[in-house]
């Protein structure tokens, strides 16, 4: 019987330790994630050529599904204004961000509507805590891009 107890104890330990801190990454995603970094220097050289607002979240890993959403919409933004050298960089940044969204975090993306007003309650997603894209705040490419390197590399952590 207290075998049984200690048993339930250590899956209940574990399963509540990883429900906090997250799954740990696939290999697959830990590819992903570096080579999104990696991509993600090659536009470095390219920060101070754009000049565009974009929505910038710094919210952290609590929200990694709506922050990984928002940088995927906003680099479908930067789509129009990158050079032709850094297309194909922006490309495979949108597309690995596609795919490490795809699996246990992701629901399907929905197609962007036109955009109307919104309310400031209607900036959080009910029962989330977890603010949606156009609720934060908007910066320069140099920020945007420092801020999803940080964001990428937190979780790799």
């Amino acid at each position: 019987m207290m075998c049984k107890v200690l048993i339930f104890s250590c899956i209940s330990a574990v399963m509540l330790v990883t429900a906090a801190y997250g799954a740990p990454l696939s290999t697959e995603k830990v590819q992903l994630l570096r080579a999104l970094i990696r991509d993600l220097k090659l536009l470095e050289k390219s920060k101070n050529k754009i000049h565009l607002d974009l929505y910038t979240p710094n919210d952290n890993q609590d929200c990694s599904w709506q922050t990984l959403q928002c940088y995927l919409a906003e680099i479908s933004t930067l789509e129009n204004e990158i050079e032709d050298e850094d297309v194909y960089n922006l490309q495979n940044i949108k597309k690995n961000l596609q795919s490490l969204m795809v699996g246990k975090l992701s629901t399907p993306l929905k197609k962007k509507k036109k955009k109307k007003k919104k309310k400031k309650r209607d900036l959080i997603p009910p029962g989330t805590g977890c603010k949606i894209c156009e609720a934060n705040n908007k910066e320069k490419f140099p920020a945007f891009h420092q801020e999803l390197s940080n964001f990428l590399r937190s979780m790799l952590k």
